[in-house]
């Protein structure tokens, strides 16, 4: 039996916005929440380049795996128009964000696409906190059709 995407999602995001509601009441702040929003240059093969745009919202774990904090996001995406179209649609991926020197940070991401470029989702980047509120973000982002490099700025509350 096959489980259609849409109710995937909608199982996938309520059980990710129950995890971090129970994680906020725990720790009575909102400290570890985060939002942003970008633009990305997006790739689909045999097709010229497009402008597109992407929000998303995540929980910072902490450190988890060693020095590596470990994140959850949820966002939505816009490819922009291609020749043939364009792709839309959320996703919800596990991010690590290993400290390298100073501000800087190695990223990487796995999970889910479930808009019109459903399926897995990985990528690799990094990122520069230069102030305790703001973060800027540089990654390659791999979809089944569509490669991106997004520049995302984010804030954390």
């Amino acid at each position: 039996m096959k489980i259609p995407t849409k109710h995937l999602f909608t199982v996938v995001s309520a059980l990710l916005i129950y995890a971090l509601a129970s994680t906020a009441s725990a720790q009575d702040d909102l400290e570890n929440f985060y939002v942003g929003g970008g633009l990305s240059n997006n790739m689909v093969s045999g097709e010229s380049d497009s402008v597109g745009w992407q929000l998303q919202g995540g929980y910072d774990f902490g450190t988890i795996l060693g020095d590596a904090n470990v994140l959850a996001e949820v966002g939505y995406m816009d490819t922009g128009s291609f020749n043939g179209g364009g792709a839309s649609g959320l996703w919800a991926n596990g991010v690590a964000s290993l400290p390298l020197t100073g501000h800087w940070s190695l990223l990487g991401r796995v999970g889910l696409d479930f808009g019109d470029d459903d399926g897995l989702m990985v990528g690799i980047g990094g990122s520069y906190r230069g102030m305790p509120d703001l973060e800027t973000r540089v990654e390659l982002v791999s979809r089944d059709n569509v490669d991106s490099l997004q520049f995302n700025l984010l804030y954390r509350f």
